[in-house]
C-alpha cells in the first residue's frame, strides 16, 4: 500500500487551477504507484471532480482526508464544544488554528453533529472512503497540567460512570506543580500511559484517566464508523507516533479494530504538531523551566521513558530529527500495537520552519522503514509542496 495525501486547505491551494493539480498527481503516479490518494477537506468541487477522475484513472482509490474532532471549513464545531482544561477554560489550538481546536468527543451534540455532517458527505458519492484525522485530545506537550483535558460536564459524568472522579484526577494534577518530581512524574506518565512506580505517594489515578481518555476517543470513532458502517466505504485512521499515543488519547489497539489500515504519523523530522522533534522539544523545554535539570538530562530522561535513543542536546533534536534506529522502532512499536495493516507516515514536504530534510538523512529513513516492513508508505502530508526527485528516492531506495 501506499498512499499520498494531497490538497490540504491553504491559500496556495486556493489559487490553483485545475491543468496544474492534474500535472502534479500525474507525476507523482509516473514515480510510485499510488494506490490511495487522500484528498483534502476544503477542495472546490471541480478540482475535487477532476482528481476523482484522474485518480480512477490512475488506478488509484479515492479518499477523503477528513478532521473529526476539529474543523473541516464545512464544518465548525461551536465554541462551547471545545475540551476544557484542568483551571475550566476551554483551550484553543495550536496558533490559536480552527483545524487544531478540539471539540470535546464525550459532548452528545458534537457526536450528532459530525456523525450528520459524515453522511452529507457520504451522499455527495464522490469518495470511496474516509482517512479520519484529529482523533484525539489536543497535545498536551507545551504545558502537561494546564493543556491536559478534557474536563467538561460530559467527560465529569461519563468519567462517573466508570467510577472515576475528575475532581479527584485535578487535585492530582495541581499537586504536580509543587515538586520537581511531581513533574517528572507527569511527563512520564503521559509518555508511557502508566502511573510512575517511584512515586509511593501518588495514587493510580492518572494512569485510569489517561484510560479513560482512550475509551473516549474509541468511543467516539466507534459511533463515527458504526453510522458509516453500511456504507461499503474504506475507512483509514491518521494516529500519533505509537510512543505518544498515550498523552492524546489514542490505543492503537482499540482505534485499529474500527479501520481497514492505520498511518503512524512517525514524522523524525517534522518541526509541527504530532512531529516527534516538535512534541518532544515542547517536553524538553517544560521540563527545563520546572526542574532543575540540564536540557541533557531532561533528554536523557525523555529517552528513557519512551524506550527509544534520542539526541543529547536540544540543538541537534531541532536540526536533525530523530535517527534512523528510532524510526524503525516506532514502526515496529505500531506494528505490535495494531490488528489492522499499517503504514508508516514519512514527511518529504518542503516547507520553511517545518522541515529541513537532506538527502541522505531521507535515504537512511527509508531503508529504516523498509527494514520496519509496515504494510507500506503513507507519504507526508501534501504532495502540493513534495519535489518529485523525492519520490523518485522512495522508489530506488524502498520500493525496489
Amino acid at each position: 500500500m501506499l498512499s499520498i495525501q494531497y490538497l490540504e486547505d491553504s491559500a496556495t491551494q486556493r489559487q490553483l487551477d485545475r491543468k496544474q493539480v492534474i500535472n502534479k498527481l500525474h507525476a507523482a503516479a509516473e514515480y510510485l504507484p499510488f494506490t490511495h490518494l487522500l484528498i483534502g477537506w476544503n477542495v472546490s468541487p471541480h478540482l475535487l471532480e477532476a482528481c476523482r477522475s484522474e485518480a480512477d484513472s490512475l488506478g488509484m482509490r479515492f479518499v477523503r482526508w477528513q478532521p473529526l474532532l476539529t474543523s473541516d471549513k464545512g464544518f465548525t464545531p461551536d465554541p462551547s464544544w471545545q475540551v476544557v482544561g484542568l483551571s475550566g477554560n476551554k483551550l484553543v489550538g495550536y496558533h490559536g488554528m480552527p483545524e487544531f481546536t478540539f471539540a470535546c468527543p464525550n459532548n452528545p451534540a458534537m457526536q450528532e453533529a459530525v456523525t450528520t455532517h459524515l453522511g452529507n458527505l457520504v451522499s455527495q458519492e464522490l469518495y470511496q472512503g474516509f482517512f479520519l484525522d484529529r482523533i484525539r485530545f489536543p497535545s498536551p506537550s507545551v504545558d502537561p497540567i494546564n493543556d491536559l483535558s478534557c474536563f467538561c460536564e460530559y467527560c465529569h459524568l461519563k468519567a462517573a460512570q466508570h467510577g472515576l472522579d475528575l475532581e479527584r484526577i485535578k487535585l492530582d494534577l495541581l499537586s504536580s506543580k509543587q515538586e520537581e518530581k511531581n513533574c517528572l512524574s507527569l511527563v512520564k506518565s503521559l509518555l508511557t500511559g502508566k502511573a510512575d512506580p517511584e512515586r509511593t505517594d501518588q495514587s493510580p489515578t492518572i494512569e485510569q484517566f489517561l484510560e479513560f481518555r482512550k475509551k473516549s476517543i474509541a468511543d467516539f470513532l466507534g459511533q463515527v464508523t458504526y453510522a458509516l458502517g453500511d456504507r461499503q466505504l474504506e475507512i483509514s485512521l491518521d494516529c500519533f507516533s505509537p510512543s505518544l499515543t498515550h498523552m492524546v488519547g489514542q490505543d492503537l489497539r482499540m482505534l485499529s479494530k474500527h479501520a481497514d489500515w492505520v498511518k503512524v504519523m512517525t514524522y523524525a523530522h517534522a518541526m509541527g504538531p504530532a512531529g516527534l522533534p516538535f512534541e518532544l522539544s515542547c517536553f524538553l523545554d517544560y521540563l527545563t523551566k520546572s526542574t532543575n535539570l540540564s536540557q541533557e538530562q531532561s533528554l536523557s530522561l525523555l529517552s528513557q521513558y519512551m524506550e527509544l535513543p534520542l539526541p543529547n542536546n536540544r540543538v541537534s533534536l531541532l536540526h536533525d530529527g530523530l535517527s534512523p534506529l528510532a524510526l524503525e522502532r516506532e514502526v515496529e512499536r505500531g506494528l505490535e500495537s495494531c490488528s489492522a495493516p499499517l503504514l508508516a507516515g514519512v514527511e518529504l514536504v518542503e516547507l520553511e520552519g517545518v522541515t529541513q530534510l537532506v538527502t541522505n538523512q531521507i535515504k537512511l529513513d527509508l531503508f529504516a522503514l523498509k527494514h520496519a516492513k509496515p504494510a507500506g508508505l503513507a507519504i507526508s502530508w501534501d504532495l502540493l509542496y513534495i519535489p518529485i526527485d523525492r519520490l523518485d528516492m522512495v522508489r530506488r531506495f524502498y520500493i525496489e
